[in-house]
């Protein structure tokens, strides 16, 4: 499979004058300062020194449509920066087609939301508080609609699924350049499209709009624990037996709670509305935390709206600290650190051989800034059968999102095999891969690719060969 950062690569004027014919100053070029500071504003250090032959900052699916076709005559890759936490929005080489500049949108409408292509999960959920309505999301509101069309696993999975099951149109432009209104009324080759847009949408188009049913949401109380990680088992043991409207996720990773030592945080999240439910949820705590050989190093409860209203998913500092809410980088900022990640599905049955094995792999972290996170899913996520939507993996009672950090760049190295042979670790486990995580040009890029998408790679691989056989959006799939 073609590296990443080796797609075809045309001389920067190639592409910017045509660009630039048509969109005037939406094309940013690279030595300007608006190229500079949307580079700044990618999340990931990887990508944002990545060096696109140029932006474009579209304000209309006019403009999206007129990306695509001038980028296809010219052969030149697209890539897409909708919420900015993909290591994939850029690429060198390619045009950058940052939504976030001028359709980071949303709107109600009666039960509906409807959201522009560069909307985030925070903008979408900051214009549906005051009715008090949401959509089930992932733990961070900078997301957007890359991680939303993909699937979106979060503290509600359990009670409602992801995000992407809340999905009800698109407006979706095609590699062609032709806009596409998809939804459950779609028939013929927009019916195929429609189903890969759910859980494949980079794989076939570029998102411009998308609408959402939303729910009413009562307050969710949250439980949150920090214990030593032999109550790994116990916790592995004890959250699958929780009813679906209470989600019990954890973090294996480094506070100053214990300088010398991992720890286990728990996060327990219950939608129960009876008294009984809050009940069984802190019991399910408790005994997580009889699982210990030591008495907790935190343990604190809240109630509040979701999302905005929850406690970060990390872990608490010293004294029990909140920690910081992870925020976007700023141009001028002082240099980042950097991040590989990957992340697992595994079924309920996790044990304490593989708990052991855990500890022992957190212990040999290059870095403390690793983390293993155990996101619970299970419960409403097999609501959906997997050959309904792309999304694969519904058998899933956790995603393992396995996180490599590291400041200084004599880690890199070990940092990347770290996760590599974390990943291993859970293999007698594994039931798929989240897609979300995949990056091309990696030695286990072919093989992670046929995990996450399972038994729908053909039909889907077969919709991005007719829409996008030149690969203006990404490598074939394998």
């Amino acid at each position: 499979m073609p590296s990443h950062d080796t797609a075809p690569v045309r001389p920067p004027d190639d592409i910017v004058e045509p660009l630039r014919s048509t969109l005037g100053p939406a094309v940013h070029a690279p030595g300007t300062m608006q190229y500079q500071n949307a580079l700044a504003r990618v999340f990931f250090p990887e990508a944002a020194r990545r060096r696109p032959a140029c932006v474009v900052v579209p304000r209309t699916v006019e403009d999206v449509a007129t990306v695509m076709k001038v980028a296809a005559e010219a052969g030149v890759r697209v890539t897409v920066r909708g919420g900015g936490l993909s290591s994939n929005c850029v690429t060198d080489g390619a045009v950058m087609l940052d939504l976030s500049e001028h359709l980071n949108t949303a709107r109600p409408d009666g039960d509906r939301v409807v959201v522009g292509g560069g909307a985030t999960m925070g903008t979408m959920h900051g214009a549906l508080a005051p009715a008090a309505r949401a959509v089930p999301v992932g733990v961070l509101g900078h997301t957007g609609l890359g991680m939303a069309t993909r699937g979106g696993i979060g503290h509600l999975t359990r009670s409602l699924g992801l995000t992407v099951d809340h999905l009800v149109g698109v407006e979706l432009v095609l590699p062609s350049g032709d806009v596409v209104r998809l939804s459950e009324r779609s028939s013929g080759e927009e019916a195929d499209l429609w189903w890969a847009v759910r859980g494949g949408a980079p794989c076939v188009g570029v998102v411009d709009s998308a609408v959402f049913r939303t729910h009413e949401i009562a307050p969710v109380w949250v439980d949150r624990t920090v214990v030593g990680p032999d109550a790994l088992a116990t916790y592995f043991r004890v959250a699958p037996e929780l009813p679906r409207h209470t989600a019990m996720s954890a973090v294996l990773g480094h506070t100053a709670l214990a300088p010398d030592e991992p720890v286990l945080f728990l996060y327990t999240a219950c939608t129960g509305r009876q008294d009984s439910a809050v009940e069984r949820a802190r019991a399910a705590v408790s005994a997580v935390v009889a699982g210990s050989g030591s008495s907790p190093l935190h343990r604190s409860e809240s109630c509040g709206r979701y999302p905005a209203g929850l406690p970060e998913f990390a872990i608490p500092g010293a004294a029990g600290a909140e920690p910081e809410p992870l925020r976007l980088p700023e141009p001028g900022e002082r240099p980042r650190g950097s991040f590989f990640g990957k992340a697992t599905f595994t079924g309920p049955t996790l044990d304490a051989a593989l708990a052991d094995a855990l500890a022992d792999r957190i212990r040999a972290a290059p870095t403390k800034a690793c983390r293993i996170d155990f996101q619970h899913t299970g419960g409403a996520l097999a609501d959906v059968a997997d050959g309904d939507t792309a999304f694969w993996g519904r058998g899933a009672e956790w995603s393992v999102p396995l996180n490599a950090i590291w400041d200084d760049d004599a880690d890199t190295e070990a940092c990347r095999t770290w996760a590599r042979d974390t990943q291993r670790a859970l293999t007698g486990h594994t039931i798929g891969i989240y897609n979300v995580e995949l990056r091309p040009g990696l030695p286990e890029t072919e093989t992670e690719t046929r995990a996450a998408y399972g038994g729908n790679l053909a039909r889907l691989r077969a919709l991005q060969h007719r829409h996008d056989r030149t690969g203006l959006l990404g490598p074939p799939l394998p």
